[in-house]
């Protein structure tokens, strides 16, 4: 879907005339609106023009506001089906635009095709012991031993139906990792503020599918940009496809690496923390219509450029 189709979705399934959605839209950001009329509506509808991205953004937030979701006129959609619309280019543009160097490493990839690589669920996969026990090397690597995290603690998150745990495949060669936790929004914030480590969360603190909670990033790793793109699209798949249950996205760190990857996905940052003796963890935070409804994902998410990664 791109955005045009994206704009006529949403009009007509809140019953807005062409004429009632201009009006709308004036008295939502007249300083955006003042000069739209029917004639360009229609025009941005039918593709003819296209309005430019800080329009976007603002029809983005419109339609948000009155309905209190991120992507509404996504509603309807599989993660599947979302993810097919999501465009890997620019998603790949955003981690090149990280310049995330220990994070997403440089592994040669251009005898690599994208249809090459293939994500799954790591509660899908055949080798989880060996994914788990991989990550906790990394964790432990990345944050200094700090957090405590061994592989049973991975395997028994990665088995929760509300977790995404999602493994990068080449072949038989494992290329990358994106563990995003669910967390009932109490927790969630308890983790945000420091109040309470991820080695201390309890059965009952994780929220299920179909449950309220905050997608929580544990662990990220790559070693390329296709392999980070393609975990990075089903991420954001999955966040639309589940909208109606996720109320904010959040992250630590303890990397100036995992900073710049951070700030390039657009979660803007909280605070920081004092741990162990004088590390300091960065936490980044925000709403998901905030993070769904910035110009980068907008123009991921809808945009008409060549979304083919060679």
């Amino acid at each position: 879907m791109r955005f045009n189709e994206y704009l006529k979705v949403c009009r007509v399934s809140h019953a807005y005339t062409q004429e009632g959605l201009v009006h709308a839209l004036y008295l939502f950001d007249f300083e955006s609106f003042s000069g739209l009329d029917t004639t360009t509506l229609s025009k941005w509808e039918r593709g003819v023009t296209q309005p430019r991205l800080p329009k976007q953004v603002s029809i983005i937030k419109y339609f948000q506001e009155i309905t209190k979701e991120a992507f509404p006129c996504f509603r309807d959609y599989s993660e599947e089906e979302i993810e097919k619309n999501i465009c890997e280019a620019g998603m790949r543009n955003i981690i090149i635009e990280s310049k995330s160097k220990k994070l997403v490493l440089d592994f040669p990839s251009s005898m690599m095709s994208i249809d090459d690589l293939t994500v799954y669920q790591l509660r899908e996969f055949a080798m989880i012991d060996k994914i788990t026990r991989l990550n906790t090397y990394l964790d432990k690597n990345f944050n200094k031993d700090l957090t405590g995290l061994e592989p049973d603690d991975f395997k028994r998150w990665a088995l929760l139906s509300g977790s995404t745990f999602l493994v990068c495949e080449y072949g038989e060669e494992i290329m990358g990792l994106l563990f995003v936790l669910k967390l009932k929004p109490d927790v969630f914030a308890h983790i945000m503020d420091g109040i309470l480590m991820e080695k201390d969360l309890k059965e009952e603190d994780f929220a299920l599918h179909g449950e309220e909670g905050s997608s929580y990033i544990l662990s990220f790793f790559s070693l390329n940009e296709k392999a980070a793109s393609m975990l990075f699209v089903r991420f954001y798949a999955y966040l639309i496809a589940d909208q109606k249950t996720i109320s904010e996205v959040g992250v630590a760190t303890m990397m100036e690496d995992g900073e710049k990857l951070i700030e390039s996905i657009s979660i803007p940052y909280y605070q920081s923390n004092i741990i162990g003796e004088g590390t300091e963890v960065q936490f980044y935070r925000t709403s998901l219509s905030s993070f769904l409804g910035t110009p980068k994902a907008i123009k991921m998410i809808l945009s008409k450029q060549d979304c083919i990664i060679d």
